[in-house]
C-alpha cells in the first residue's frame, strides 16, 4: 500500500513501518515526486501539523505554485494578499521550510542547508509556525522518507531556533523582536500586523514600528543580497499597512492578489511560472481563474451565508482589508467618493460657465465664501500637515444651497516664515515666488483667504489655533475675513464624519475635477485609514459648521423651509449678509 493510501486511512504508524521496509526504488519514486511538487508535498503532510483534512482550492493551489517558483529562482520578490482562514501559515511558513529541506537538488534556496529568517506580528505567532515546523519535519511521515538526509541537533533545538546536522537553521522572530545578529537565505513574513482588532491597526505608531522593522529586515539581514528571496504572506488591513509600503515602493515584488469576492478591476496577474505544464500551449502568467464580478473566492468553505456573516462580525472596513484584500470599503468608507457631485465642463455650462481643461475656470456666483483651517503642532516632518480648505456657498438651479470646494492645500510649515527684501532691480513679480517660499503657515492662509475673498476663516479651538488666530489679528486686521474659533467638545473624528453624510447623500458637496482635489477626496474616501486626514478634517469642520448655523441644510430641511418662506416671505438675506460681511 503507497503512503497516499495510508495517509488517506490517517494510520501514520503503518505508514512509518511500510515506509521503512519498503524497496528502496519504490521509495525514492514517491520521495521524489513529493520533491518536485511543494503542492503534492502539502497535502501529504496536512495530516501531521493539522487534524482537519486537507481541502483542495486554486487559491491554495496559487500559494504553492508561486512558493515553489521562489524556490526555483524564478521569483526573488513575493507578496501575497490572502483572505483569513485559508492555510497560508500552514503554507508558507510551515511546509514551504520543511519542503526546501526535503529537496535533493540543492541550490542557494533549496535543500537541508538552507537557513529560514521566520516573523510574524508577535513572538506566540512566530513560536507556533516554529513548533508545528518542527513538529512536522519530527513527524513519521517526514522521517519515513528524509530521516536519512539529516537529523535536528540537540545542542541547539527550541522553538525559537533549531538547526540540522547539514547546516540548516530555522529561526523565529517577530516585528517588535530584535533583529540583531539575525539573517537567512530565505525570508518569510507571515502577518506582520495584528489581526486581532481593528482598532489596533489604526494605530499610526504601530505601523510605523512595523515599517522600521521591515526596513532593517529586508535592508540588512539577508545572507545574500542577491540570492536571498523575501515572502510577505498577509491580509490588508490599512492603506499603510507592509503591502502598502510594499506596493507604493521601488522594489518590484511579484503580486498574488486573492479577494474573497471576485472584482474585475482588480484581477491579480502575475508572472509565467515555469514549473507548470502548460501541455503545449504558449505559456502566459498566472492569473486569478475567475472571471465574473462578485463569483467566491472558495464557495464550498466560504459560501454566500458565511461571508456574510463574516463581513456582519468584521464590520465594512475590516471585512475590505481582510477579505477584499483592498483596506478600504467598495464606494468609500464612511464618505463614499461617488457621494461628491462633480463640477466639470459640461455641469458648468448648463450655468453659462467654463470649466476647460487647461483654460478658463469659473465657479458659480457665490454668496457666502469660508475657509477652514487645521493646523498640526509643528513644521517637522513626524507632525501631521497644516491644512486649508475654501468654501463657496451657491444656489443651484433648483434654488437650493450647495457648498463648492474652491481650493485645498496641505503643507508642513512653520508659524511665520523668513522675512526677505528685495533685489535691487528684482522684478516684483520675481521677488513674490522668492518670497513665497519662504512663507510661513501665517502668511499663506492670509493670502489664500485674501485671493479668495473669504468672509470666514474657521480655525480649531487648539493651542495651534490660537496662535494662528492671535497673529491673523495681528497683522491682517483689516482684512475682510473674520475668524471664528470651532470647538469640537470632545467628539471624535468618526461621529463627525458620520454626522455630514447626510450632506453628501443629499448632493449639496460639490467639488472640481482637478489634481489639488483629488486628495481632499481621497484623505475623505479613505478615512480612517488614510495615513493623513487633514484636509478631511477641514472638510468635516466646515460642514458641521455650516450645517449646525442653517447655512447648508439637507433636503427635507430645504423643503421645510421652502415653504416657511413661501408662507411667511421673510426679507432675503444673503450667508454673507447674515454674517455682516
Amino acid at each position: 500500500m503507497k503512503y497516499q493510501e495510508l495517509l488517506k486511512l490517517g494510520n501514520l504508524n503503518e505508514l512509518f513501518l511500510a515506509a521503512t521496509h519498503a524497496k528502496r526504488a519504490n521509495s525514492m519514486i514517491d520521495r521524489e515526486d513529493l520533491e518536485n511538487d511543494f503542492l503534492m508535498f502539502l497535502e501529504a503532510a496536512w495530516p501531521s501539523i493539522d487534524s482537519a483534512p486537507f481541502q483542495s482550492c486554486w487559491a491554495i493551489d496559487a500559494m504553492a505554485q508561486h512558493l515553489e517558483a521562489v524556490t526555483l529562482g524564478h521569483i526573488k520578490r513575493l507578496l501575497i494578499n490572502i483572505p483569513p482562514r485559508c492555510a497560508k501559515t500552514n503554507t508558507a511558513s510551515i511546509c514551504w521550510n520543511a519542503w526546501i529541506w526535503a529537496r535533493s537538488q540543492q541550490s542557494f534556496v533549496s535543500g537541508p542547508q538552507v537557513k529560514f529568517l521566520s516573523a510574524s506580528y508577535n513572538s506566540a505567532l512566530s513560536l507556533m509556525a516554529s513548533n508545528k515546523t518542527r513538529r512536522l519535519i519530527m513527524s513519521p511521515f517526514y522521517q519515513a522518507l528524509w530521516g536519512d538526509r539529516f537529523t535536528l541537533r540537540l545542542d541547539q533545538n527550541s522553538k525559537s531556533q533549531f538547526d540540522n546536522t547539514v547546516g540548516g537553521s530555522r529561526i523565529a522572530t517577530s516585528v517588535r523582536g530584535s533583529l540583531l545578529g539575525l539573517g537567512g537565505d530565505v525570508i518569510c513574513v507571515d502577518d506582520p500586523h495584528n489581526t486581532e482588532t481593528e482598532k489596533k491597526i489604526e494605530t499610526d505608531a504601530d505601523r510605523r514600528v512595523v515599517a522600521s522593522w521591515y526596513q532593517e529586515l529586508h535592508g540588512t539581514r539577508l545572507n545574500n543580497p542577491k540570492l536571498t528571496p523575501l515572502v510577505v504572506v498577509m491580509q490588508r488591513l490599512h492603506k499603510g499597512d507592509l503591502s502598502g509600503i510594499i506596493l507604493d515602493g521601488s522594489e518590484p515584488f511579484v503580486h498574488v492578489m486573492v479577494p474573497m469576492e471576485f472584482d474585475s478591476r482588480r484581477r491579480s496577474v502575475t508572472v509565467i511560472l515555469p514549473q507548470l505544464d502548460y501541455e503545449g500551449k504558449e505559456p502566459t502568467p498566472w492569473a486569478d481563474p475567475r472571471t465574473d464580478d462578485d463569483e467566491l473566492m472558495w464557495p464550498e468553505r466560504f459560501g454566500h451565508r458565511e461571508l456574510e456573516r463574516m463581513k456582519h462580525l468584521l464590520g465594512p472596513y475590516m471585512a475590505a482589508g481582510r477579505l477584499q484584500q483592498s483596506p478600504i470599503a467598495k464606494g468609500g468608507a464612511i464618505l463614499k467618493r461617488g457621494w461628491w457631485k462633480l463640477w466639470d465642463m459640461d455641469v458648468a455650462r448648463t450655468y453659462g460657465l467654463e470649466w476647460a481643461e487647461g483654460g478658463r475656470k469659473e465657479f458659480p456666483e457665490c454668496s457666502f465664501i469660508c475657509g477652514s483651517l487645521d493646523t498640526s503642532y509643528g513644521e517637522k516632518d513626524e507632525n501631521n500637515f497644516n491644512a486649508l480648505t475654501v468654501w463657496g456657498v451657491w444656489v443651484d438651479h433648483n434654488k437650493n444651497r450647495r457648498a463648492m470646494l474652491m481650493f485645498a492645500w496641505a503643507k508642513r510649515l512653520p508659524l511665520h516664515g523668513q522675512v526677505l527684501t528685495p533685489r535691487p532691480n528684482e522684478a516684483g513679480v520675481n521677488f513674490r515666488a522668492r518670497q513665497q517660499r519662504e512663507w510661513g503657515l501665517v502668511e499663506w492662509v492670509a493670502d489664500t483667504c485674501r485671493r479668495y475673498k473669504v468672509h470666514r476663516l474657521l480655525i480649531e479651538d487648539k493651542t495651534r489655533g490660537h496662535d494662528v488666530a492671535n497673529e491673523l489679528r495681528r497683522l491682517y486686521a483689516r482684512e475682510n475675513f473674520g475668524i471664528e474659533m470651532i470647538s469640537v467638545n470632545k467628539i471624535d473624528k468618526v461621529s463627525r464624519t458620520h454626522s455630514v453624510v447626510s450632506l453628501f447623500v443629499d448632493d449639496v458637496v460639490w467639488a472640481p475635477e482637478t489634481k489639488w482635489s483629488e486628495e481632499v477626496l481621497d484623505q475623505c474616501e479613505y478615512f480612517p485609514r488614510h495615513d493623513h486626514d487633514d484636509l478631511h478634517d477641514t472638510v468635516t469642520q466646515f460642514l458641521n459648521w455650516a450645517r449646525e448655523r442653517g447655512i447648508l441644510l439637507r433636503g427635507d430641511e430645504m423643503s421645510a423651509a421652502l415653504e416657511d418662506e413661501a408662507a411667511y416671505k421673510p426679507k432675503d438675506h444673503g450667508v454673507a449678509e447674515h454674517y455682516g460681511v
